[in-house]
Parts: structure tokens; C-alpha cells; sequence
């Protein structure tokens, strides 16, 4: 039998259970059962999803008498840049929920939602029809309404994981008054609690720390921690041994390094030097390094994200200029620095510092605390600096 590569290129970890982020788990777990909303940020790459599959697990468990299991659905809304694709995400994650009791129940929940307002949900996404039984045009905001007001039907101790929330920043409608009014009301309390989880830290702030929202200051905010970097080498170095192909301590611990303990971008660099290795050898650090340039080398997304920028406006060149900046260890809050790498001046560096932060390319608050998130668009920015060499 052919010896499979065990780790994906696209994703980050996908087992709940091989790496886990316990205590932190059981704590929001707990949170959530006491009838706690809670905000999860996490950049982009750094397994929220997976996660949140660690997260239903511990739901379920008991955690004494007050805290009996719960029921978890996760509803994916990284393509809801509509109402439509917003219902539809909805009947999607029902649709493929593991609890067949649960999903039967919501079968039958969203046939009597389709049997109210005369439309098809699973087709939703073509654009909702017209015409109830009235004869007068159905309203997106109302189907999302009672489509989302029919989920606390489905459990009696339920929590709604909405994963990447801050897409509904941009959503036309109002899915934010529809989740309130259908899911955070006086019947649902301590009984349905929400996850809204995110990448974009600063538009998870405006939709729920901004007093006009109709969600305002509603969840608590949390951050997901770090993988547990001890954790995190052995799983790998258990993978690599499960597929015949043995890693040194010293050769696994350095991949994390070099993948910065960043879920996505470790998983990549384990599989290239998976394929790379040779039959029968212990991998070592150098077989790492090759893989790593390699990678490096061939990871045209992480060029284009500056090349992008480069070809845009002034603001975005801007954008290019604070990157190369952090890439070089330059403090963005120094005029003279800020010059050298063509910007006006440290003001001007700042104002694109905080255009990178709301996009979630780079993390940080103070001038010398910016970070850029990816690793490897960290490693080739410093390799690609011609400024300071």
C-alpha cells in the first residue's frame, strides 16, 4: 500500500482531538453554558474552524450537575455577503450536521418555515421567491427571522457558533437586528448561547463594541490562545512516524519554528517536507531548511498579497511600505525610518499600519508591537527589505 502524506496544504489541523487547547476549551465551554455570548478572535490560518470542532466535543460532556451537555451548530458564513447566502448557510449547516435527531428535527423546522412564506431554502441561493400565501412580497429579513428563530426548537440547551461573523459587516439587510430578535431574547436565555468568531479583529469590534449596533456589548470577548507548542511537535512527529517516514526531535521542533506555531502555515511546511523526504532516513534540520526554501520560494500567494498593494493606490502602496517596514524590525514610529522607506512621515506610516490591522494582515496596537501575522509573508518581506541592506 502507497504511504499517503499525512498533512494538508490548505487547511489548518482538522483533528479536534490531536492537538488541543484545553484548558481554554473547557473554560469557554463553561462560559457558554452559563448562558455567556462570547467574541472569538483569531487570525486568519489559525484553526478557529478546527476549533470549534474541539469545542462541540466539550459541549457535550457533562460538567456537573449545573452543566449537563449542550448541543453545538456551526454555521459558516465566510460566503454571506447576502441575506440569501446567509439563509442559505443556515440550511447548509443543518443540512450536514453529524446529530441525525438533531437535523431530522431541523428538516422538519425549515419545512414549516418554507411552508409559511411559500419558498424553497435549499434553492434560496438562486434568489428567495416571491409571494406568500398573501400575495405580498416576502421580506429577506423575515425569512432569516423565523428560519433563525426556529434553531432554539432544535435543543434545549443550544450553542450557535457563527464562524467568520464579521462578514456580515458588509451584508446588505439587517442580519444583526434578525439574530438579536430571534436568538438573544428574554426566551432564549441560558439556554442559546452564541459564538461569533473572527479574523478581522477591528470589525468585530465595530459590530459588537459600537452602542448603535443592535448587538452592542452583548459577548464577551476572548482570544484563541496559541497551540501548545510541545503538543504540536509531537503530533507531528507522530504523523510523520504513522506514515513511515521518522523526523529527528530536533528537525520537528525547528519546523514549528520556522512555521511560527501558526497552524496553516506549519501544516504546509510539514507537507513539503513530507514529500521531500527520502525513503528509509531519518529526516533532519536540513532536510527542514530545503523544504522550507522551497516553499518559500514557491508560495506566489504570498508575493502577490505586496504586489497587490504595489499596484494599487497611494494609500496602499503605503500599505506595501509599513510591510517591508515590520519586515526589516524597523519601528514604524520613527519619521526617519518612515522616510527611508518612502512614506511621508510616521503619521502617514501609522494611518497604514491601521488599514493593514482592520484587514488582518498584520496584529499589534503601539509602534514597535505590529506584527505581520503570516509567518511566511514575514520571512520573505525580511529576505525582499533592499532598503536597509
Amino acid at each position: 500500500m502507497a504511504n499517503l502524506n499525512p498533512f494538508t496544504w490548505t487547511d489548518a489541523l482538522r483533528s479536534s482531538d490531536a492537538v488541543s487547547r484545553a484548558p481554554f476549551t473547557g473554560t469557554l465551554a463553561l462560559t457558554l453554558k452559563a448562558g455567556t455570548h462570547a467574541s472569538l478572535f483569531g487570525p486568519r490560518g489559525t484553526g478557529k474552524s478546527s476549533f470549534l470542532l474541539e469545542l462541540e466535543e466539550e459541549l457535550a460532556k457533562t460538567h456537573g450537575t449545573e452543566a449537563p451537555p449542550w448541543s453545538m451548530i456551526t454555521i459558516d458564513l465566510r460566503r454571506a455577503i447576502s441575506l440569501p447566502a446567509f439563509i442559505s448557510a443556515v440550511a447548509d449547516a443543518l443540512r450536514a450536521h453529524p446529530d441525525k435527531a438533531l437535523r431530522r428535527r431541523a428538516s422538519n423546522a425549515f419545512r414549516d418555515v418554507e411552508k409559511e412564506f411559500g419558498i424553497n431554502l435549499g434553492v434560496v441561493k438562486a434568489g428567495v421567491k416571491k409571494g406568500s400565501r398573501r400575495g405580498d412580497e416576502v421580506n429577506e429579513d423575515v425569512i432569516l427571522h423565523a428560519q433563525l428563530a426556529a434553531l432554539p426548537k432544535l435543543s434545549d440547551r443550544l450553542v450557535i457558533a457563527f464562524d467568520e461573523f464579521q462578514r456580515l459587516y458588509h451584508c446588505p439587510g439587517e442580519p444583526l437586528s434578525q439574530i438579536r430578535s430571534a436568538l438573544m431574547g428574554p426566551a432564549n436565555a441560558g439556554r442559546v448561547s452564541l459564538v461569533l468568531t473572527g479574523s478581522l479583529r477591528e470589525k468585530l469590534k465595530l459590530m459588537l463594541k459600537t452602542d448603535t449596533e443592535p448587538i452592542w456589548n452583548q459577548a464577551q470577548e476572548m482570544e484563541l490562545p496559541d497551540l501548545p507548542f510541545g503538543e504540536f511537535v509531537e503530533y507531528l512527529q507522530l504523523r510523520f512516524e504513522a506514515s513511515r517516514k521518522s523526523i529527528s526531535d530536533e528537525a520537528v521542533e525547528h519546523l514549528v519554528e520556522l512555521g511560527g506555531n501558526h497552524p496553516k502555515r506549519t501544516q504546509q511546511l510539514a507537507w513539503n517536507v513530507w514529500e521531500q523526504a527520502p525513503p528509509g532516513e531519518t529526516i533532519d534540520v536540513d532536510s527542514v531548511d530545503a523544504a522550507y526554501e522551497k516553499l518559500l520560494s514557491s508560495e506566489e500567494q504570498v508575493a502577490q498579497v505586496v504586489d497587490a498593494l504595489l499596484a494599487g493606490d497611494e494609500n496602499e502602496v503605503n500599505q506595501a511600505r509599513v510591510l517591508f517596514m515590520l519586515g526589516a524590525g524597523e519601528s514604524i514610529g520613527s519619521r526617519i525610518r518612515a522616510r527611508k522607506y518612502g512614506l511621508a512621515d510616521e503619521s502617514a506610516a501609522l494611518r497604514a499600519a491601521d488599514r493593514l490591522t482592520r484587514r488582518g494582515v498584520i496584529a499589534g496596537s503601539g509602534t514597535d508591537d505590529y506584527r505581520v501575522v503570516d509567518p511566511l509573508l514575514a520571512e520573505w518581506l525580511r529576505r525582499s527589505d533592499l532598503v536597509g541592506l
